[in-house]
């Protein structure tokens, strides 16, 4: 079939960032603010082209309730419904494709997220209101649906519903021009719900590059967008930042990719052209610590470029080899310091609850922080996505059942350690960002840094909440 009318939603069932690779609730977290539905907006844009009437609906970020979306499908009546989802919440995200087939059984159910590149089969025999699950990069896929030119089976990255059978197509190879796939359709959106942390001025997601060669045990980058770190022209992301500025009054971005800094040649071509056409942008990346260097990190100031995370994970060595992060700390110090000299913030990632982690680990963890004292930092609980080593390793040591798949993500532990436990994890957590952000140094230098009224009290309400954190979970 060739839909006409095509309904794209997140659907009402809390607040994460749902990337694929970033599959995050934000409701815990310090410094992560809620994203725009980017792959809905791609998914949009490519349906669009075959001549699809399609609307989008973040339902979380509009604070919209299952009743909205209840009416929503009965007044567009749609054909087609493709709903974004990720691990934690897909068995509540599945109660979207069960309304819509209460109020009309002929619309085709979709869902996208990494989730069904390992368990599609088994998530579909699950859950019988659910036709089709788009695999690996989807945008060619939703081309060839909305199309509607090819039968199901010949489509490849489907898995889809062919009366009691589910069916797996081959795989979709990863395009290596992105350059074909259209600019996210923005104009669907409500941009105005997506907002800058410190400034809260409109920000949006724009995605530079696809791919990540490295393979630490607990992403999910390879299974996403695999090895090869592909990226797009410089023209045409110059041309997308000048769509969001012209047309649609956008100015902060988001650089999202995993792996920005790799091809350091690319990274100052671009700056190069953000600098000479004038577009007067700021905009954050992330980064490697062995990917950054003085002559890149210039270019990225003068472009425009306000804060670049670093995925740390670890403050010692050997727990970085045990997750194959092929990085050192000595690396970390090195990247913390040339880019603070560089004039550009710095927001350092630590993971706390790994299968070996104990108290000692933490603590170093907490105590390299302070040492080389970013900007900002954040502390996640590792996931154990399904096909990662981390979730091999967490079955093989008793952390989880094979075949569980935790609802609790990133802000809340999803599983114990061999050595700490839930409960133990909370605290942890909760002490190491008290000892991190109350220090007297920090306060000063974060409140001295402001850089209006705006962000001044934004900094100070970010105080206030974690000391609220702190009495709430006695630490």
């Amino acid at each position: 079939m060739k839909p006409e009318r095509v309904l794209l939603i997140v659907p009402p069932t809390g607040r994460f960032i749902r990337e694929d690779r970033c599959q995050t609730p934000i409701e815990k977290l310090k410094t992560v603010a809620l994203r725009p539905p980017i792959d809905l907006m791609y998914a949009a844009a490519c349906f669009e082209q075959t001549g699809a009437e399609c609307r989008l609906a973040d339902y979380p970020a509009e604070d919209w309730d299952w009743g909205r979306l209840e009416s929503d499908i009965r007044g567009f009546k749609p054909d087609m419904m493709v709903m974004s989802i990720t691990t934690p919440s897909f068995d509540d995200d599945m109660k979207a494709a069960t309304l819509a087939k209460r109020i009309d059984p002929k619309i085709v159910t979709v869902a996208k997220g990494a989730h069904f590149n390992t368990l599609d089969v088994q998530s579909m025999e699950k859950h019988p209101d659910l036709d089709l699950g788009l695999r690996g990069e989807y945008e060619l896929t939703c081309m060839e649906l909305g199309a509607g030119e090819k039968p199901v089976r010949d489509i490849a990255g489907l898995t889809w519903r062919d009366g009691d059978r589910i069916v797996r197509n081959p795989e979709r190879a990863l395009p290596d021009d992105l350059d074909q796939i259209p600019y996210p359709a923005r104009h669907l959106g409500n941009n105005r719900h997506y907002l800058r942390p410190d400034t809260e001025r409109m920000q949006t997601t724009l995605v530079t590059n696809r791919g990540c060669p490295f393979s630490c045990t607990y992403c999910l980058a390879n299974q996403v967008s695999g090895l090869k770190n592909r990226y797009r022209s410089v023209e045409n992301v110059l041309g997308e930042i000048r769509e969001c500025v012209h047309k649609h009054g956008i100015r902060n971005f988001l650089f999202r990719s995993d792996l920005f800094t790799q091809n350091k040649k690319w990274v100052i071509e671009l700056c190069k052209g953000i600098v000479e056409e004038g577009l007067d942008i700021q905009w954050a990346c992330n980064s490697r610590v062995d990917t950054i260097n003085e002559e890149a990190l210039k270019w990225m100031k003068k472009a425009g470029c306000w804060i670049i995370a670093f995925g740390v994970e670890k403050g010692d060595d050997v727990s970085l080899v045990k997750i194959n992060k092929k990085a050192t700390v000595d690396q970390a110090r090195h990247a913390l310091r040339i880019t603070r000299e560089a004039g550009i913030k710095r927001s350092m990632y630590l993971l706390f609850g790994l299968p070996d982690d104990d108290e000692k680990t933490l603590t170093s963890d907490i105590e390299f922080a302070k040492e080389v004292d970013p900007d900002f930092l954040e502390i996640f609980y590792p996931y154990p996505f399904p096909g990662t080593p981390l979730y091999k390793e967490s079955v093989e040591k008793g952390l989880l059942r094979d075949g569980e798949i935790p609802k609790e993500a990133y802000g809340m532990p999803a599983m114990a350690t061999t050595r700490i436990s839930l409960e133990r994890l909370k605290k942890l957590r909760t002490q190491g960002l008290r000892r991190f952000y109350m220090r007297p140094k920090f306060i000063a230098r974060t409140l001295k840094g402001a850089t209006s009224v705006r962000e001044f009290k934004n900094f100070a309400r970010y105080g206030l909440v974690q000391l609220k954190d702190i009495v709430a979970n006695g630490a």
